[in-house]
């Protein structure tokens, strides 16, 4: 009877403790303030293919880059052969328009604010989670470690004119997020289907991210972004692909 009773305090405090998942997750990430410095390569691979209409285009860029973030702030180097063979490609496209440019485009598309949230990733994980409603929570197995698995419904406020003037609407906004034992996300991946249009013209659209998530000192860390997004309406088709890999020094 004592061994029962036990047994059954025992899992009854074990569930409690993480009875409610998300204010223990926001209160784990909101603990890592990014002190200290760091020091990572980026390597980004970005694709294009658009279709119909109005335009036909396929292309493949990459890009790397050096990037440190310490007291003074965020330093972004680009490798002088990066920075030749864009400078190589707008040449060769002023020659013949119809030459791309994918790796001056890939350079073009790096947001500095983008950069920054990759080392310090834990604010922009805390806005994503902010209007988050838990849908289910179980136990699983990720590369060989065990985590709770959370899935979310996510409700972000949308700016006015995407809902007045181009009627954005999302039918599904969904996260899934693997968290390990001390509540820091190890993987979390997001989708969003939805539609839009302006006037009588329409169009669905589907969102994807992936990322992949470390641990360093006082930041959570961005190992791996993976976005995609497939579009069609107005005539046209189109979809893209952005994947950001971060190796730290």
């Amino acid at each position: 009877m004592r061994r029962r009773a036990a047994l059954t305090l025992s899992l009854f405090f074990s569930l409690t403790a993480h009875g409610d998942i998300l204010t223990d997750m926001r209160a784990a990430v909101s603990q890592l303030r990014a002190t200290k410095s760091i020091h990572v390569r980026i390597d980004v691979q970005q694709s294009r293919k658009n279709e119909g209409r109005f335009a036909n285009q396929q292309f493949t860029g990459t890009a790397s880059l050096d990037v440190i973030e310490d007291d003074a702030g965020l330093h972004i180097t680009f490798p002088r052969a990066i920075l030749e063979r864009a400078d190589r490609e707008s040449r060769e496209h002023t020659a013949d328009p119809r030459k791309q440019t994918p790796t001056r485009s890939a350079v073009n598309d790096t947001d500095a604010t983008e950069i920054a949230d990759a080392v310090d990733f834990a604010g922009p994980f805390l806005r994503l989670i902010d209007t988050a409603k838990k849908i289910s929570e179980s136990r699983g197995v990720r590369e060989g470690r065990a985590v709770r698995i959370v899935v979310l419904k996510l409700t972000p406020k949308l700016p006015p004119e995407a809902t007045s003037i181009f009627s954005v609407k999302f039918t599904e906004d969904q996260m899934t997020v693997w968290l390990g034992d001390d509540n820091i996300p190890v993987a979390a991946e997001r989708v969003q289907r939805g539609t839009a249009g302006f006037m009588f013209i329409k169009g669905s659209m589907t969102n994807r991210s992936a990322w992949t998530f470390a641990h360093v000192g006082d930041r959570l860390v961005v190992l791996r972004d993976d976005s995609a997004y497939a579009g069609s309406g107005f005539g046209q088709k189109g979809e893209g692909r952005n994947v950001q890999v971060v190796t730290v020094r």
